[in-house]
């Protein structure tokens, strides 16, 4: 099967179908992986959250007086890098997905092994890079 470039048009790979369908696949899972590790770091923050406003409820009226807690801004930034951002980062990886679905649909749509297929430049690089670290993990 022949890898066009999307953006140059220009015939990047020419890979057996099968063996791009399972670099598509390696893909996908490498994706969901990644997502999955970002939800686990989401859900650590939050714990620690918890953990700390419980600490501090915990106190007596007058230890609260004397320790001292971020402002709530700080708290707002806070949230933004370590939820908020990741969130973004989740619904890219989960575009990207879609998008390595289908072509996988368009690839098993294709019988022929001559049949020329157009991919996006991040697929490319990304298949190009899998399959120069001999097809293994990624």
């Amino acid at each position: 099967m022949v890898i066009v470039d999307e953006l140059y048009h220009n015939v990047v790979i020419t890979l057996p179908q099968l063996k791009l369908i399972e670099f598509i696949m390696k893909l996908k899972e490498a994706k969901a992986q990644e997502i999955e590790d970002i939800k686990t770091k989401i859900s650590k923050y939050e714990e620690k959250k918890r953990a700390e406003e419980a600490w501090y409820q915990s106190l007596s009226p007058f230890r609260k007086f004397f320790t001292g807690r971020p402002l709530s801004q700080h708290q707002a930034v806070e949230y933004m890098v370590y939820v908020k951002e990741r969130f973004k980062k989740i619904d890219h990886l989960k575009a990207q997905m879609r998008e390595l679905h289908e072509v996988l649909e368009l690839i098993k749509a294709e019988n022929e092994e001559t049949s020329e297929i157009t991919l996006s430049p991040a697929i490319v690089q990304e298949i190009k890079r899998l399959k120069s670290s001999g097809g293994g993990g990624i």
